[in-house]
């Protein structure tokens, strides 16, 4: 079969069967298409977790308490047979290489300014995390310098808590409720 014959008879066949051919096509494209759109949100995804887990930088290391064995899964969920304090932050800190250290406690609590409020995580952190979480204040400034263990009353609000317990006034200098305790808004 010659060349020209063969073009002939596909294209033939392509025109008298005009509904086949389409649904051919059709499919074909639809398949492209999704192979494509999977293949944007897979990479989306990616450099979102990417972004994720760098925020905090490369160069981070988090000691959390626990067993004082290594089998099994750690107490700190359930219990901490060795829980970690101030002392141990501050010896942490006194090791040659360690740039800086935060002593973080987490927890869910409530957040209130008059009739509104929000429940949400709140991080009790210490001024050092602002530099070390690589944090930008929009408004006011971060924790200052105080004595971990008698530290002043002061909270750095998120973007969306301060939206959504202030609107559109300034939160700085206002009081809130954490958790029951009164809280000076300082940024």
């Amino acid at each position: 079969m010659l060349l020209r014959d063969l073009i002939k008879l596909s294209l033939g066949s392509l025109v008298d069967q005009r509904l086949r051919s389409f649904l051919t096509v059709l499919g074909i494209a639809v398949g492209i298409a999704s192979v494509v759109l999977l293949t944007s949100i897979g990479e989306g995804v990616r450099r979102f977790m990417l972004s994720e887990f760098t925020q905090f930088g490369t160069n981070l290391i988090s000691i959390n308490p626990g067993k004082t064995t290594t089998i099994g899964v750690s107490g700190a969920i359930i219990n901490n047979i060795r829980p970690l304090s101030i002392a141990d932050e501050e010896a942490l800190r006194r090791i040659a290489g360690v740039i800086d250290t935060i002593a973080v406690v987490q927890g869910n609590a409530p957040v209130e300014r008059e009739k509104r409020s929000r429940h949400t995580t709140i991080l009790g952190v210490g001024p050092t995390a602002a530099a070390v979480f690589t944090i930008d204040v929009a408004r006011g400034r971060f924790l200052p310098v105080d004595d971990q263990r008698a530290a002043r009353a002061y909270v750095a609000l998120g973007s969306k808590v301060a939206f959504e317990l202030f609107r559109e006034t300034s939160p700085l200098g206002k009081i809130v409720r954490i958790g029951g305790e009164r809280y000076r808004v300082i940024g």
